[in-house]
């Protein structure tokens, strides 16, 4: 099923009287159908709409034109889907796990780092592509909330598809996470409340004197409306205890697929699993290379073996691994990671359940996010597509260097797309190729080369 291109009419509210019965019974009613409408596929020119909108510069004529049609449309969206999301049954996030946001022990701010909850939303940009960022969160009425700027992929993306899946971690080297998949519902921040209010928690109280996050600057060079992204869970996956427990809304199986065949892209091992060493995947490339980016190597807390053979880990930082489940949904999950040389790139790699892998053949698109705050807003996305390798003896040594790395079971570490508690089996070694690689180091070189462009 694909969504119309417009937003279909809201129901109204409800008139009081009439006998009891038959109001719950519209209520259920308006409730199935709000989620029947947010849980529809995003509508063919939605792609179109999320690049044309894309903040570029120097854009004059019909392109301009284009680009404000395109942005006023997300806006109108927006305000649909906003509205349905305020109907549909959703979940409330429990006392513990909304403490996990909080600053602990009385505080009105957050501990150094890298003791911070930050979240990792990933969010689905059309043509089964996904991204994966870290934002700072708060919790509210039993929901997530965050703040971004419009027109940013996390506002554009959310607009036109607002199913989202958030990884959610007591700090940046915390074993403690738990997952949260909902509906985003965007409203507007003209006053800047919810960015005042995550930069006086995660930092300093004077917003120009941050010393962590995104913000540093953001009160100076920011132009755009702030706007404030609430999600509304419709699944949980809590893993603060031993064993993760599950909460889920009775409507979660009717939720259409995020993506059509169509969309996905052509990788090697649909069918079968890639040899360790086998040929690399076709894709348009955008500097992949991580072998000399030390910074960014430390961003993963990894270096380069004084040899040149191999990696040596620095700290256990996790990664928060975006991709499709069995039923085309997006997760999010808190993943242990290695990094291992494959045909010369440096690649993320990190151990798949053995019994997730037809999900993965079928849409192997995927993102990861790492972040490392300490002096500042340190942060790395790499997006592209995962590749299964049978090696057993590779699995082997994958095993060895993540519970060495972890100090942890490895199954925990292992990436899981079951929504369902079940016994650990066996594993496959996963990497990912390198499609687009971001970090504040990439972006502040392209930003500068851009500059220098305009200049010219």
């Amino acid at each position: 099923m694909r969504q119309d291109d417009d937003v279909l009419p809201v129901p109204g509210a409800l008139r009081a009287g009439g006998p009891g019965t038959s109001i719950r019974s519209r209520q259920v009613a308006y409730g199935r159908d709000a989620v029947e409408r947010l849980g529809r596929a995003p509508s063919a020119d939605s792609s179109a709409l999320f690049t044309r909108a894309a903040q570029r510069r120097n854009l004059t004529g019909d392109l301009l034109a284009q680009a404000r049609a395109a942005r006023q449309e997300i806006v109108r969206r927006a305000r649909g889907i906003a509205e349905l999301a305020g109907m549909a049954e959703t979940i409330a996030l429990t006392t513990d796990e909304c403490a996990v946001l909080r600053p602990p022990y009385g505080r009105s701010i957050h501990l150094p780092s890298p003791d911070r909850p930050y979240a990792h939303l990933a969010v689905h940009t059309g043509q089964g592509r996904v991204s994966v960022t870290p934002v700072w969160v708060t919790a509210g009425g039993g929901n997530v909330a965050m703040s971004t700027v419009e027109n940013r992929i996390k506002a554009r993306a959310t607009a036109l598809d607002p199913l989202v899946a958030l990884s959610i971690s007591a700090g940046i080297g915390s074993q403690i996470s738990y997952e949260v998949n909902g509906f985003v519902r965007q409203s507007p921040d003209p006053e800047r409340e919810l960015i005042r209010t995550l930069a006086e928690t995660y930092s300093t109280r004077r917003i120009r004197e941050q010393r962590d996050g995104n913000y540093t600057s953001w009160d100076q060079r920011e132009r755009n409306a702030r706007l404030r992204l609430e999600v509304l869970a419709y699944r949980v996956r809590n893993e603060l205890g031993d064993d993760p427990t599950f909460r889920s809304a009775p409507y979660v199986e009717a939720l259409a697929p995020r993506y059509d065949d169509a969309d996905l892209p052509l990788s090697f091992g649909r069918s079968s699993h890639d040899g360790f060493w086998g040929p690399d995947e076709n894709y348009p490339q955008d500097e992949p290379e991580l072998r000399e980016a030390r910074d960014e190597l430390a961003i993963l807390g990894m270096v380069r073996q004084a040899s040149g053979q191999g990696y040596r880990s620095l700290n256990s930082t996790y990664g928060h691994l975006a991709s499709f489940d069995h039923s085309g949904l997006l997760r999010c999950r808190q993943v242990g990671f290695d990094l291992v040389d494959v045909k010369g790139e440096a690649r993320i790699a990190f151990l798949v359940d053995s019994r997730d892998c037809g999900a993965l053949r079928r849409a192997p698109t995927a993102a990861m996010s790492v972040a490392k705050y300490h002096s500042g807003s340190v942060w790395l996305q790499s997006q592209g597509l995962i590749s299964l390798h049978d090696d057993p003896d590779a699995v082997r040594a994958a095993i060895r260097r993540l519970e060495a790395r972890y100090n942890r079971v490895h199954h925990r570490l292992a990436f899981d797309l079951s929504w369902q508690r079940r016994a650990p089996g066996s594993y496959v070694l996963a990497t990912l190729s390198h499609q687009r690689l971001s970090s504040r180091f990439r972006e502040a070189a392209r930003s500068a080369r851009s500059a220098d462009t305009d200049r010219k």
